[in-house]
């Protein structure tokens, strides 16, 4: 059993249907900040499962399979369920094998680069997105963009159905360690319960070989159900 501290907190901006306002008009950024909390607050109530998919160059080269829960101190639980490695070298872009310590490196470099980009969805952050963010609308889709959130140069994008508030897709682009990153998110809804990120992708570049985390969210019910 490994317990971890909760710095990813994708749900919180998973809220927006939460907002009273009339479809056609503009939004509230305060409800929708103070919309967070709330369905972060009833998404810990539920237990889930993660699939985690570690890829190399487009090649899946590790799975790991979690049930997941919040627990006491804003932390959640992973129960890992099984997990599948793919032992084939890890070739650069020359052809040149990486050594087990390259390989090691270049996970720890995108598992690191994971957790400060999701650090962007901690609710502080969230809200500070939401707040200062430029709305537009587009075909029924309100936008809304933000910039220099956590660090200067980098940006934040949210996308909602304006008719009912609900989240589609959030995109984070930064720079860690002189490598760009870039974070993906798309988002489900339980019925008559919270939205929660059903997807997200984490893309980052190591010495010239790309670098993926796909996260994959599903089976949602509250703990006593389980």
């Amino acid at each position: 059993m490994k317990v971890t501290k909760i710095l990813t907190v994708l749900a919180a901006v998973a809220v927006f249907a939460g907002s009273d306002a009339r479809a056609q008009e503009q939004p509230d950024l305060r409800k929708m900040a103070e919309g967070m909390k709330r369905n972060q607050e009833e998404l810990r109530l539920y237990t889930w499962d993660s699939k985690i998919v570690f890829e190399v160059d487009g090649i899946q080269k590790r799975v790991d399979r979690y049930n997941v829960r919040y627990v006491m101190g804003g932390m959640v639980e992973r129960i890992q369920i099984s997990s599948e490695v793919d032992k084939k070298k890890v070739r650069r872009p020359d052809g040149k094998k990486l050594s087990k310590k390259e390989r090691e490196t270049a996970r720890e470099f995108v598992m690191e680069a994971k957790q400060q980009v999701d650090a962007y969805l901690n609710p502080l952050f969230a809200e500070k997105a939401v707040a200062t963010a430029l709305v537009t609308t587009d075909e029924g889709t309100l936008r809304l963009q933000s910039r220099n959130v956590v660090t200067t140069g980098d940006s934040v994008e949210i996308n909602i159905v304006q008719a009912t508030r609900q989240p589609k897709t959030l995109e984070v682009r930064t720079m860690i360690g002189g490598s760009p990153v870039e974070l993906e998110v798309s988002f489900d809804s339980i019925d008559y319960g919270p939205n929660y990120p059903a997807r997200s992708i984490t893309t980052t570049v190591w010495e010239g070989i790309e670098l993926k985390i796909i996260t994959e969210n599903s089976n949602y019910a509250k703990g006593i159900d389980r």
